[in-house]
């Protein structure tokens, strides 16, 4: 819209600045638009089993847990481990869901806003607990047009790019094919990079633990 050397209206530019905090609001809900994984405790209350996940002014809650765990503070140095996830039909399918034991075996997060639910199962009861999430971090919304951010390579194109796209409506312009392609082709990449390798698990049969025969099924 502007030719080299000319600068955006002040209304203008806050549109701009707008319009990219509704991308990075959306992309915070893109798990492969996500490069880093943030590692952060939680003190865990004796007998108490559910937590509020708070998110801050510039970052919302979580809306994803990737791992849960606890740190068992009473060993020398301390010791941690992870937790078991458990589904929506999982805890829908719990008849005892204020059952209380030492330590936790399961844990489910519900993403409610605008802070999100973990709740650990059992409830535990030892003082010597705190409790340990693993989660991705999405790139905060600018504060102002003046704020910095410094982020890993590839991030400046997809943000410019597709942050032209989203303009595009604003001034009665149809996109250019070109410039299409390059936010497709960013974006792209972006994710190519953000995929992570993950442990291979077994649900059902596999991971119960009885034997399995291919004469008589479990």
């Amino acid at each position: 819209m502007l030719a080299a050397g000319e600068d955006a209206e002040a209304n203008d530019a806050a549109d701009a600045l707008s319009a990219l905090n509704r991308l990075l609001d959306q992309w915070a809900v893109e798990r492969l638009n996500i490069y880093t994984i943030v590692r952060t405790t939680v003190p865990i209350v004796s007998g108490t089993g559910t937590y509020s996940i708070v998110g801050t002014a510039t970052q919302p809650r979580p809306a994803f847990l990737d791992h849960v765990g606890y740190i068992d503070t009473s060993t020398d140095p301390d010791s941690e481990y992870l937790l078991q996830p458990i589904t929506e039909d999982g805890w829908a399918g719990i008849a005892q869901k204020g059952l209380t034991g030492s330590i936790p075996s399961s844990w489910y997060y519900n993403p409610t806003f605008p802070n999100g639910t973990l709740t650990l199962y059992p409830a535990p009861t030892s003082a010597t607990l705190q409790a340990v999430l693993y989660y991705p971090q999405a790139v905060a919304k600018l504060a102002t047009l003046a704020t910095t951010v410094s982020l890993p390579p590839g991030y400046e194109r997809m943000l410019v790019k597709n942050l032209a796209l989203e303009l595009l409506p604003s001034y009665s312009r149809q996109a250019d094919p070109a410039l299409v392609q390059q936010a497709m082709e960013a974006k792209a990449a972006i994710k190519r990079i953000n995929q992570r390798a993950r442990d291979m698990s077994f649900g059902g049969v596999f991971g119960s633990g009885r034997g399995w025969s291919i004469y008589e099924g479990p």
